[in-house]
């Protein structure tokens, strides 16, 4: 990737740490939260990375990732689409996303003749690359792989402790976990700021309201501007914000 390139792809990222986040208090540790995407996390520990990769002889795997059974109990944080809502049962079905993250200290031993396993252009089922070339820019934090994506490969950004995909469009490389169908929380939370790249938040409390909410505007919840927190198995906290 050209370093002109390099830094456009830097000023996307940085902007996705404003954009994208886990709860609305918690803007500015937004990407490292969402870098774990679907580990599960606690309001005192949203940012770090709770779950550990499996291992596999000579292939870097993602940092494992909660599955849909999990998150029908636990506490998470993710990327969703929001399909439908029932005001009168109090929940919500919603399609669930996830991303490729990596510790820090895997990226950064990775070496050509090694392999990383990938969910290629988002695909459903992931696949082992064998590494060809690697290239590192210590100024931009981004990892080039079999010349990174402009030539078929693979870009990851660093974001504080783990590295994660990245798209020409500066969002992480998304795949599809699965559909949910989970209960609201009676005390959730709606924060939603998408009218505008300075739009204030607009704060949203309550099953009914946050349900008439969601509802009036349902094909723009997606996992693109939509992070969905969870507590004990109900949706606990919506945040939706500004995407270009």
């Amino acid at each position: 990737m050209k370093n002109d390139k390099k830094r456009m792809l830097l000023a996307g990222v940085l902007a996705l740490s404003v954009l994208t986040g886990c709860s609305s208090a918690s803007a500015a540790s937004a990407t490292s939260s969402m870098a774990a995407s679907m580990a599960a996390a606690s309001p005192a520990a949203s940012s770090e990375v709770v779950s550990q990769p499996e291992t596999a002889e000579g292939v870097v795997l993602p940092i494992a990732k909660g599955s849909l059974e999990e998150i029908k109990t636990g506490s998470y944080q993710f990327a969703a689409d929001i399909t439908s809502v029932d005001a009168k049962k109090h929940q919500m079905t919603m399609t669930v996303y996830a991303y490729d993250s990596y510790r820090t200290e895997d990226i950064d031993g990775l070496e050509a003749g090694e392999a990383i396993r990938i969910h290629p252009d988002g695909a459903v089922e992931a696949q082992d690359l064998t590494v060809e070339s690697i290239e590192r820019n210590e100024e931009t934090g981004i990892v080039s792989i079999n010349g990174g994506i402009e030539q078929g490969g693979v870009d990851l950004w660093r974001s504080n402790d783990v590295y994660r995909t990245v798209t020409y469009d500066d969002y992480p490389v998304y795949y599809m976990v699965g559909e949910l169908v989970l209960p609201m929380d009676e005390n959730i939370t709606l924060s939603d700021s998408s009218s505008g790249v300075d739009a204030a938040s607009v704060e949203t409390n309550g099953t009914n309201g946050v349900a008439s909410a969601v509802g009036a505007d349902l094909d723009s919840w997606t996992e693109y501007n939509t992070t969905v927190s969870t507590t004990d198995g109900k949706v606990s906290n919506i945040l939706r914000i500004w995407v270009p």
